[in-house]
């Protein structure tokens, strides 16, 4: 029985795990991830406006946490965990359009400080008193009070220094802002072993006292106690080992590129993936690379097919090591290359070069690594790759996008990509593509 292939175009693009084709087509990632909270009944609301870039700040009720990572993967969104950063989490996704990633900040409390070390309890009155935004049902924002106390505190609290960057912003806000309101009060009992009351911060903001308030920032952060000190210092600790990328803290993928010449398999190695949050890893698993690429006739026998498969194991725990650490790594080829139906294999050598090597072999090189996360075979128009690299007659290219069409088709879950476009337009859809297959993963555990 041949399964199934599934053949992504310029104008064809599969749907996110869980969304309509329909929707995704003219909705923005952030919609879609909005669209997707409002759909499994989550309470949120957006901390500051987005103003068209891409990056969206969330607050989302804390009993919906441990369900994010599921409700966000049905909009493309996937966890990039992080440690030593309290209850923000962030949410990345590829923007197949712009080319962009789009980023989801969301957090379940608000903390203050640049290490989220000075713990608040505004959070749950912000959601229970969120208001739409622009009267949109499904767009949440903070009551003009909240939104006020919010974004003065992140000024004050959430750079290494205080720094006020949108005085005009908050100064509107100071209009609505109460000093007696739910959220002077909830922070009161925070301000006040600082030296400080939400009345008179209210008034240096509506006064247009920058200079002052900023001052006042300052004698704040010198008065933290030792708790929310050494907090801090054990979070920096905690920061410091994540950027050591330390094993199994984030899930990385493995996919495997293969293709006809032509095909752009190198090219699309170089750029897939690019500006996201995972770092990509190169790995060659080809068969006939290094230096144990062929057998000579005075070795002994046997002594080139061991030593081609030991290249390729270590290849193949080189990348599995990567994954572990949270990267996407890329076999650019992979034995399944033995497996072709026909005797030309893509790597430029002839039929009778292969009909030396017996079935069993070549069934054994194919078999001889673990399956890849995600198979991608590139095809395009065989003109089109004789066009792209003339080195090889026009009916060997054509048995050879076919062979590798057959071969898709054989293995499980293999994806076939169009590579006639532009690079760059192939590069964002197999980006899109490795990251629906993330999605995915996250969604079903």
């Amino acid at each position: 029985m041949r399964r199934r292939e599934t053949r992504i175009t310029d104008q064809t693009q599969g749907p996110p795990p869980g969304g309509r084709l329909s929707d995704d087509a003219v909705r923005t990632p952030f919609q879609r991830a909005t669209s997707a909270l409002e759909d499994a009944g989550v309470r949120w609301c957006r901390l500051r406006p987005r103003d068209g870039g891409d990056e969206d700040d969330l607050l989302v009720d804390v009993i919906a946490g441990p369900r994010l990572p599921a409700v966000l993967a049905g909009a493309g969104f996937l966890a990039v965990p992080r440690l030593g950063r309290g209850s923000h989490r962030a949410f990345h996704a590829p923007d197949e359009t712009t080319g962009r990633w789009a980023k989801l900040d969301i957090v379940t409390r608000i903390d203050l400080g640049p290490y989220q070390e000075l713990r608040t309890t505004l959070a749950a009155g912000f959601l229970v008193r969120r208001r739409p935004s622009s009267g949109v049902q499904q767009d949440w924002r903070p009551d003009d009070d909240d939104a006020f106390w919010a974004l003065l505190l992140h000024e004050l609290f959430d750079r290494p220094s205080p720094a006020v960057r949108r005085p005009d912003v908050l100064r509107g806000l100071a209009a609505g802002a109460r000093p007696d309101g739910p959220a002077a009060r909830a922070i009161e009992a925070l301000l006040q072993p600082l030296g400080e009351t939400p009345a008179h911060l209210l008034d240096l903001v509506r006064g247009g006292d920058t200079p002052s308030l900023l001052r006042a920032g300052a004698r704040m952060r010198r008065r933290l106690g030792p708790r929310v000190r050494g907090r801090r210092g054990l979070v920096r600790v905690i920061r410091w080992l994540d950027r050591r990328d330390p094993p199994f803290v984030r899930r990385g993928v493995s996919v495997a590129l293969l293709g006809p010449d032509g095909a752009g398999k190198s090219t699309l190695c170089a750029g897939l993936g690019a500006g996201g949050p995972l770092p990509v890893r190169s790995v060659y698993l080809g068969l006939y690379g290094g230096r144990h690429g062929g057998t000579s006739r005075r070795s002994f026998p046997g002594i080139g097919f061991v030593g081609r498969v030991l290249r390729m194991w270590r290849g193949w725990l080189v990348g599995r090591i990567a994954v572990a650490r949270g990267r996407i790594v890329v076999f650019d080829r992979h034995p399944y290359d033995a497996r072709l139906s026909t005797g030309d294999r893509g790597d430029g050598r002839t039929t009778s070069a292969r009909t030396r090597r017996s079935g069993l072999v070549r069934a054994a090189l194919g078999r001889s690594l673990p399956r890849p996360d995600l198979v991608v075979v590139l095809d395009a128009p065989a003109e089109l790759l004789y066009a792209r690299k003339p080195e090889h007659p026009m009916e060997r290219v054509e048995a050879q996008r076919t062979a590798y069409l057959d071969l898709a088709s054989r293995l499980p879950g293999a994806e076939v990509v169009d590579v006639s476009g532009s690079t760059d337009d192939v590069v964002r859809r197999v980006t899109g593509l490795v990251w629906r297959h993330l999605a995915a993963r996250e969604s079903d555990r």
